[in-house]
Parts: C-alpha cells; structure tokens; sequence
C-alpha cells in the first residue's frame, strides 16, 4: 500500500499537461490544452486537459480523470502501478509498506534494459563479427545501428541467462520478459535468441519492451523471431521505430509506414526520418491510433504485386474506422522498401510519395478489375462491394469527392451513386458525424437555473449555506443532484473542494463524465455576479411548481364566479411553465 500522504505528493507535483502530453500531442487553446482523444476515434479534437483543474475531459466520448487515472487506462495498469509510474518521472521516492504491492512491470523494464547492454556489447565482441559482417552487407554503418541500438545475440544456449543472473535479474522475471525460456525440467532456463542481430523494439517513452531477432542465415527458421507478448509488450499496439520517429512524425504531419525492420532502417538512413514499421505484420486498428494523434496523413508502403494490393485493400476499413487519411505507395517491380532505396535511390522513393493516392481511389479503380462493367450486372456488383466502404467515410466533401470517382468508373451520373449511398439529409460539407453517444448536459433535462446554481458552488465554495442545500436538495435531474451532494458533503466535512477531487469522489463514471463537462464549460465572463446569479437560480429552484400570489387570487375569483374548468388549466400550465424553469 501507498502511503495517502505520497500520493497526494504526486498528485501535487504532477504536471497532467507534462504526463498526457508523453501519449497525446496537445497544443494550448485559450487556458486549457487540446488534442485527439487517445480512448475513440475522432478527426477534431475534443479532448481537453486543465493546468489549473488537474483533469481532463473529452467531449466527445466523456473520459475523465487526473493524472493517475490518464496513465492507469492508457497503459493498462493498477491504481499503484500508475502513482509509481509517475513518481519516478518526478523523481518521487515511494516506500513499499508492509503488504504492499509493487509495480509487477518494474522488474520486467530492468531485464530488458540489461538485455540490450548484453546484445549491444555482443556486438562489438570477436563473436559479434558475423552480426557487423552482416549489417555491412546489408548497407548499414555503425551510425545507424547505433541510433537504434542493434544488437547481436551470439549462437550460445545460456549467454544471456548468465549475464542477467549476475545482475541480479530473476529468471521469473527474465522468463516473463521473454528474454529466457523454461526447460523441460521445470528449473533452468536458456536463451530465447540465439545467432541473431538483434533489434531492441521500445515504446512511445524509450523503454524497450521487447525485441525482434534476424537469423544471419537464410536457411535458418524462422527468419525472423519476435519476443512473445507480455505484460510490456503487445505487438498488435506496437511500431517499430516509432519512439525515434516521434518528432518526426509531428514535424511533418504525416506517417510512412513500411513492414520490416530493414525496411525501417533503410527508409531512416535516406532521410524519411517520419518512418515507422508493424514488425512484419498488418497494421492493427491501435497502432493506427498511435500515429493519428501526430499525423494528418498516413503513407502505407505496398509491393506492387498482387498481393501488396490486397494488403492495401485489407487496411481500408482500418483507415476509414479511425478517420486517419491513407494513401497508398505501390514500389515497382515487387521490390521492398530497403531493395527500392538500394536499387533506385530516394528521390525515387520521394517521387513515390507523392504520387501516392488516396487509399480509397486507389480501392475503387482496383475494384472495377473484378466485374465486366459493360453490363449492368456488373455495375450492380460493383456498386455493392464499393458502397459499404463509400458509407464510412463520414466527411460530406470526402464522400462527395469518392462518390465522384465512383459514378466515372461505372459511366453513370453521379446523382445515383449518391442515392446508392442513401446520404442522411442533415449532413453539412466539410462535418463528420462523432462516433458515441455524449450527454449534452443542457439535453439532459436539467434546468438552468440547477445548472447555474452548480456551477457558482463550483466556483465559490464560500457561497454555501443551507438555502443552497435545499435547493441542492430540489434538483429534479438525478444525476445533478448526485453531484451537488457530493460538493455539499466535501464542503460541509471541511475538505477542499476543487476540480480534481470532486471527479475522483465521485465513483459512477458516467457522473465524473458530466461533473467534467460542467467543469470545463465554464464560459469567460460567466461568474461576473456569482451572488446575484446564485439568488436568481435558487429562487427558480425553490419556488418550482409554487403559485405566484396574484396568480393564486385570480384562480380563486375565477373558481368563486363558477368559472372552475378556466382556473383549473390556469392552474395547470402554470404549474407546467414554473416547473419548466
């Protein structure tokens, strides 16, 4: 267990700013900062961090939270995983207490630290020849290398195990790393790669997490060998290079994303510094949410072959459920990324580039390749494959533009293309639709006049008094309610109530979410007269359903003159207006 009064020390010496922005690119607006919400996709930014509040909340989904709670849902941890993660940035010493338990994940990071000294140094060794003998051929000098830390494993069964033993690194933790794999016999262990150069993979903040391994021989299998998931590392979530290409990548507002290792490297060491690599493998939907908080645009290099279009194609959905703009680059004559350099250069790489089209095009050309469009069968097939793609793309010019290329394909109008799509009526150019469902707090059903008296306790926690309670205890919306109770007992028991408290005592996320929103909602120049604002609204709030005086005496004479149907829907919508305030 964590000492309450050490968590409040980070809680106070955290910047949330300096913490979210490691994971999320924020630019300042106004008093605040903003940028894309790293928990759903978005294409404008909706997320929004408070200096001063020390929360953030994002206004399209409803995340909310401090600084703790960012680092526990972003990286998948415990409350006392999160508190240590960030102590450590700040240089917090955090003592274990007695039955407390330690960040599980701490003495995997060490491991894998200490394995990259052992490969690094195997390198330079007598035994590292054949690694440097092979990087060389493959055209990378030691620069290279060394800005990505290369490696070499030597052809031995327990190099590594000894070396991480005298460092006093257990092989439970060596083994869950997937340095080390258990023997049979259940008790000694032995290296996992062996004969390899070795590529340390590392995350967003330079901790490395894993490793790949290329056999020097092409003979041996198999070619290329990955650490196994762990509880640091997961491959699907995972870029390869993508902790150097950071800045980069932002500089440039857009992503070039290749498949292998060597790829990588060669596409670095010819200046295309914003490269990144999937290890291999297609691209998954949250390595595509890692590059679009700082990219715009996404360049995915394809073989030109078959089978690099159907990569190509296959990523489409990818691309359109995030909202991430994709274009395709096609490499002539089948060639990979580091063949293409080697063969042709980089300006024709950079041609390349930008010739690229957008993924979508490029998906609605190949298509007219499967059916004989001179036949209205065909056109009709078409159409159907193409229109699922053509209804996710949520950008009304976008959609325009492909819908467009769609209609020139098939030589019809594009008007029927459009009714194919069948465009909901409300779209405007230049909006995309919000994936989510958000509550709108003035949709809600809740009153101003509730919002307002919550918004000045909010602000002035001095103005409390029991008339403000009793209003609090007024509120017919259910969830405003739960939040000015939560504020009243803070107060009340002598506690500081501030943003971050507030959302955090708060335990039904969706609360937090709204109590968030209001928060943030706060407009400039709102709370000029707090006082009179307050006494407005608790009077709306009190008096909610009471007949005015003169009123009550009209509805009495009407009902003394017989006139009792008049004075009794008098009665009614008057009722009705006041309980509407």
């Amino acid at each position: 267990m964590i000492p309450k009064e050490k968590i409040e020390e980070v809680k106070e010496r955290a910047s949330i700013v300096q913490v979210i922005s490691e994971y999320v690119p924020l630019t300042k607006r106004g008093i605040n900062h903003v940028g894309l919400c790293p928990f759903h996709s978005e294409k404008t930014p909706s997320f929004t961090v408070s200096e001063t509040k020390k929360i953030f909340y994002c206004f399209g989904c409803n995340a909310t939270g401090n600084a703790i709670t960012f680092v526990m849902k972003k990286d998948g941890i415990a409350f006392p995983e999160a508190v240590r993660s960030i102590a450590r940035r700040y240089g917090i010493s955090v003592p274990e207490e007695r039955g407390g338990a330690a960040d599980t994940r701490e003495p995997l990071y060490q491991a894998l630290k200490l394995a990259v000294e052992y490969f690094s140094r195997e390198l330079k060794e007598s035994d590292g020849r054949s690694g440097k003998e092979y990087l060389i051929k493959r055209g990378f000098d030691g620069e290279i290398a060394s800005r990505f830390h290369i490696g070499y494993s030597p052809d031995r069964w327990d190099g590594l195990v000894v070396f991480l033993r005298k460092r006093g690194v257990t092989m439970e933790a060596a083994e869950k790393a997937g340095l080390v794999v258990k023997k049979k016999d259940g008790t000694s262990y032995y290296d996992r790669f062996r004969g390899r150069l070795i590529f340390p993979i590392t995350d967003s903040k330079g901790r490395v997490t894993g490793f790949g391994g290329r056999a020097l021989d092409d003979t041996t299998l198999p070619k290329y060998l990955n650490s196994p998931e762990s509880p640091v590392f997961k491959k699907g979530e995972t870029l390869y290079g993508f902790y150097q290409a950071r800045q980069s990548i932002s500089k440039e507002g857009s992503a070039i994303v290749v498949e292998g290792y060597f790829d990588l490297l060669a596409m670095h060491k010819h200046g295309f510094t914003n490269s990144v690599a999937t290890m291999g493998t297609a691209l998954t939907p949250e390595q595509i949410r890692v590059l679009k908080g700082y990219a715009s645009t996404v360049y995915a290099l394809f073989d030109s072959d078959q089978a690099g279009k159907n990569a190509a194609i296959r990523s489409l959905n990818l691309f359109l459920n995030e909202e991430v703009t994709c274009r395709a680059v096609l490499l002539a004559q089948g060639k990979d990324p580091d063949e293409f350099l080697a063969s042709s250069g980089p300006e024709a790489m950079r041609e390349a580039v930008t010739r690229a089209e957008p993924l979508m095009e490029f998906f609605l050309k190949e298509l007219k390749k499967k059916f004989d469009l001179t036949t209205p069968e065909g056109k009709r097939k078409y159409l159907d494959e193409a229109t699922p793609y053509l209804t996710k793309v949520r950008n009304i010019a976008e959609k325009g533009h492909y819908a467009g290329v769609a209609a020139r394909v098939l030589g019809l109008p594009p008007e029927s293309v459009f009714s194919a799509l069948k465009m909901p009526a409300g779209d405007r150019a230049g909006t995309s639709v919000r994936t989510g469902e958000t509550r709108k707090v003035l949709e809600a059903g809740a009153s101003l006049a509730e919002l307002t008296v919550l918004k000045v306790i909010l602000k002035f926690p001095s103005l409390l008094d029991e008339k403000v309670e009793e209003a609090l205890e007024a509120f017919k919306d259910p969830d405003l309610k739960k939040i000015g109770a939560a504020a009243a007992s803070f107060l009340k028991e002598g506690r500081t109530l501030d943003a971050e408290s507030l959302i955090e005592g708060l335990g039904d996320e969706g609360l937090r979410g709204l109590a968030a929103g209001i928060l943030f909602k706060e407009d400039d120049g709102f709370m000029e007269s707090p006082g009179k604002m307050l006494e407005d609204s608790l009077k709306r709030v009190l008096n909610r359903g009471k007949l005015k005086e003169t009123t009550r005496e009209m509805i009495q004479r009407l009902e003394d003159m017989g006139i009792s149907d008049v004075a009794s829907d008098i009665r009614k919508r008057t009722a009705k207006t006041s309980s509407e305030k």
